[in-house]
C-alpha cells in the first residue's frame, strides 16, 4: 500500500511539474489575432500592439477581428497602419470608410476603417478597423 502512495504521489509531482513548465498556448482571441497576421509576436519591431475588442474565426474559416483607435499621437489610424506594417494604398469605399488590402505570408488581409465624424472641422473622435483575414491557397 506505500508503495502505491509512493508512486502515486510521484505522479502526481510529475504532472505537475511539467504543467507548470509547460507553456501556455494562445487563448481563443490571440489564436484569431495569429490566424489574421494581427499577433503582437508576428510585428516585434513596432514594439506596440493594439488589442482587439472583438475575435472571430467566422464557419467560412475568415479571420474577424475589430479595433477601435483614438485620434491622438498614441493611437491613431495611421500609428495601427505603421504598428501592423500596412503599406497599402487606401480606397474609399463610402464617405467616412476607406478600405486597405494587403498580403501577410499567405494570409490575404483586408482593413477597413470607419471614422465617427468629430464636431471639430476636419477631425474624428475615433475610428474603428475591421480586419478581415483568409489564408490563400496555394495549390
Amino acid at each position: 500500500m506505500n508503495a502505491l502512495c509512493v508512486v502515486w504521489t510521484l505522479g502526481a509531482i510529475a504532472w505537475a511539474t511539467v504543467a507548470v513548465l509547460t507553456p501556455a498556448g494562445d487563448d481563443p482571441k490571440e489564436a484569431v489575432e495569429r490566424k489574421a497576421g494581427m499577433h503582437h509576436d508576428q510585428h516585434q519591431p513596432a514594439g506596440r500592439y493594439y488589442i482587439p475588442t472583438y475575435a472571430k474565426v467566422e464557419k467560412d474559416g475568415t479571420a474577424v477581428l475589430r479595433y477601435e483607435v483614438g485620434n491622438s499621437q498614441d493611437s491613431s489610424v495611421k500609428d495601427f497602419l505603421r504598428t501592423y506594417d500596412i503599406a497599402a494604398e487606401p480606397k474609399r469605399t463610402g464617405p467616412s470608410d476607406v478600405t486597405y488590402s494587403d498580403r501577410f505570408d499567405d494570409v490575404r488581409r483586408t482593413f477597413t476603417v470607419t471614422y465617427n465624424p468629430s464636431p471639430e472641422p476636419g477631425g474624428y473622435e475615433y475610428a474603428r478597423i475591421t480586419v478581415r483575414a483568409r489564408g490563400t491557397d496555394a495549390s
